[in-house]
């Protein structure tokens, strides 16, 4: 099972970090992915994170899932990066999962992905959607979409993907915590 990071400049570096955690823990091979051609990615804090490759030298044909973090400086260099929509598109196609989370969703959302779909993001985007199934959660899975609303969401949004991809959770990967059905 592998899943694709893209870090763009600007990324949220709470929704990154944890995803790549928690989906390494689940021993899911967690890839990051600069959206540029330096690996040198720089986050909304000023974090500096290496990427293991860059969008160029990826192969969709080899990822189950592709991680999209927020952060609205991030967001909007994904947007802005006919690649990278490319590539989300191609992953919806062949039925891949995606995941994102925060801002993130603008991106299916550009392509028509979301659709009908019920999706979660942060509220500050709410009135650049298109489409209607938002709702103010935590996390939501609907089909092959794992989205989640905020850095504060970021962990329950990571196990939600592992779960997606999984079916379940490793052992150990949640060392005694419980999640109800709706944990925060």
């Amino acid at each position: 099972m592998k899943a694709y990071i893209i870090l763009s400049p600007g990324f949220e570096e709470t929704e990154a970090i944890t995803v790549i955690d928690i989906l390494r823990r689940a021993r899911i091979d967690a890839t990051t992915v600069a959206l540029n051609e330096n690996t040198a990615v720089m986050g909304s804090h000023g974090i500096v994170v290496i990427a293991d490759a860059t969008l160029t030298e990826i192969r969709d044909d080899q990822g189950d899932a592709l991680v999209l973090p927020g952060g609205m400086k991030g967001v909007e260099n994904m947007l802005a990066n006919e690649s990278l929509l490319a590539l989300v598109q191609k992953f919806h196609d062949d039925g891949k999962v995606i995941a994102a989370v925060c801002a993130a969703p603008l991106i299916p959302d550009k392509l028509g992905i979301l659709g009908t779909k019920s999706f979660t993001c942060h509220p500050c985007v709410y009135d650049r959607l298109q489409s209607k199934g938002v709702q103010n959660v935590p996390t939501i899975t609907d089909g092959q979409m794992v989205t989640g609303r905020s850095a504060g969401c970021a962990m329950i949004w990571s196990l939600a993907l592992v779960k997606k991809l999984l079916g379940d959770y490793p052992d150990g990967l949640l060392n005694g915590l419980r999640l109800d059905k709706n944990p925060l």
